[in-house]
């Protein structure tokens, strides 16, 4: 996801401004990674929609000789994705500018990057949790019954990549895995024990591009790992804690911004004197965007609640 920059600042200054605002903002993605990314064009609504098809019905019928095949219809379910406004500003004094060993306020641009990266990210963590079709751990009914020894393994993700391929659920045409897998550090540390699971250090030659967050592989899922892994505190058995781990295939949920709104930051220098800052005492730092994320295929994405071992 790419941002701009708006400032009243020089060239270089700008460049050098939004490359740490980029670096810390783009490092904070994790759960909007593998979305189906859209642009929607400046005055065409505010909202998109996406259009899912339904598989036709095979013809295994031989057809009689000289007769055409016969019509059928074409069915399509409708999901629609409405765009909103996100944004944060943060004021820094004069005084505290000219005498804080934070040279230029690098540090406090990079924190309102990070904070563009994470709020952005938990919209999609939240759309997903949404959306998503639920795995209960192993074979738990509901959430009041998964328990803290139910945790995340190989078998549950063996389960959600077998439904993923009856769901016909698309795949990343990528060498190394066709399936994303997103969790936390709880669960990645169930998980990531297993001796199938293949370090990402070991197929990072260089020629591979990691996602953020990417830990390894296993059974064509590469997993990444976000620290805004989503817990309901004392929701399982015993007053368990549930994590939520996100199984998907390609096209399973879309990212929408608005051409014209990126996610962009702007920068006012105490030096910009108008009405509102008549004696230049602040500067004022801050991000925006137009955004929307959309689950297009509930099929196409698992949520395997598990409890964990570090609860214990």
């Amino acid at each position: 996801m790419a941002a701009n920059t708006s400032l009243t600042l020089t060239q270089e200054a700008t460049v050098h401004y939004e490359e740490e605002f980029l670096d810390a903002a783009q490092y904070e993605y994790i759960y909007r990674q593998g979305g189906q990314e859209r642009t929607l064009p400046a005055n065409s609504g505010k909202s998109v929609q996406y259009t899912r098809h339904t598989p036709l019905a095979l013809a295994t019928t031989a057809l009689t000789e000289g007769v055409n095949p016969a019509e059928v219809s074409i069915t399509a379910a409708n999901v629609t994705a409405t765009l909103a406004e996100y944004g944060t500003t943060v004021k820094i004094s004069r005084f505290h500018s000219l005498t804080s060993i934070d040279a230029n306020n690098e540090e406090k641009i990079r924190l309102v990057g990070q904070n563009m990266g994470e709020t952005l990210d938990r919209i999609a963590r939240t759309e997903l949790i949404t959306g998503a079709t639920t795995q209960f751990a192993n074979d738990r009914a509901s959430l009041v019954t998964v328990a803290i020894g139910d945790v995340m393994n190989v078998s549950e993700l063996r389960k959600a990549v077998r439904t993923l391929k009856k769901n016909k659920a698309r795949k990343y045409q990528d060498r190394i895995a066709p399936y994303l897998g997103k969790l936390g550090p709880d669960t990645s540390y169930d998980l990531t024990s297993d001796p199938t699971f293949i370090n990402a250090d070991i197929y990072d030659n260089g020629a591979t591009k990691l996602y953020n967050g990417e830990l390894g592989r296993i059974l064509g899922v590469r997993l990444i790992e976000s620290v805004d892994a989503y817990e309901e505190e004392n929701a399982g058995a015993a007053s368990a804690d549930v994590f939520s781990n996100f199984i998907h295939g390609a096209d399973a949920f879309g990212c929408i911004d608005l051409m014209g709104d990126k996610p962009q930051l702007h920068i006012i220098p105490h030096t910009k004197i108008d009405s509102g800052n008549p004696a230049g005492r602040f500067s004022l730092v801050s991000w925006a965007a137009t955004d929307s994320v959309k689950v297009l295929n509930a099929a196409w994405i698992i949520n395997i609640k598990t409890g964990a071992t570090s609860q214990a």
